[in-house]
């Protein structure tokens, strides 16, 4: 497990995402369908940055998700987006940040539960671009897992 960058005084855990194009199409980190989990303090604020090198449009939605996997092509149908970063609420389906570019955005105080961070554009998250985020008042220090499927 690696410890993530945060700041205890102010609560704030940072996490970077990348689309490399040097990995599979449709991933974060080069990790795809849930491989990588992110472990957060519970009640803490989540600063994402999110940075596309890939030629197609990406966006990062902050996600409490209903259900274990995204299944369809709308992540919206599959739980509520809380935050959308390189996009906004309308179009996130649609538009994106293209290769090169990169976004960021702060969400702030989140409650305990879990989330997924997941392209929004149509198709891309049930095609594996999503992350788990997990928050928790068990976790102390920010880290993320990541497992190959």
């Amino acid at each position: 497990k690696n410890t993530l960058a945060y700041d205890a005084t102010n609560k704030t855990v940072f996490i970077t995402l990348v689309s490399l194009s040097s990995s599979q199409l449709l991933n974060f980190n080069g990790t795809d369908f849930g491989e990588m989990v992110i472990y957060v303090p519970a009640g803490w604020n989540i600063y994402l940055k999110y940075i596309n090198q890939e030629s197609l449009p990406h966006n990062l939605n902050l996600v409490a998700n209903d259900t274990p996997t995204p299944n369809s092509t709308d992540i919206a149908l599959d739980g509520k987006i809380l935050l959308t970063i390189g996009a906004t609420s309308s179009d996130y389906q649609t538009m994106g940040i293209m290769g090169g570019q990169s976004a960021s955005g702060l969400y702030t105080d989140i409650p305990a539960g879990i989330y997924w961070l997941a392209c929004g554009i149509s198709g891309h998250a049930e095609s594996g671009m999503w992350v788990v985020l997990i928050a928790s008042p068990n976790v102390t220090t920010p880290y993320v897992v990541t497992s190959s499927s």
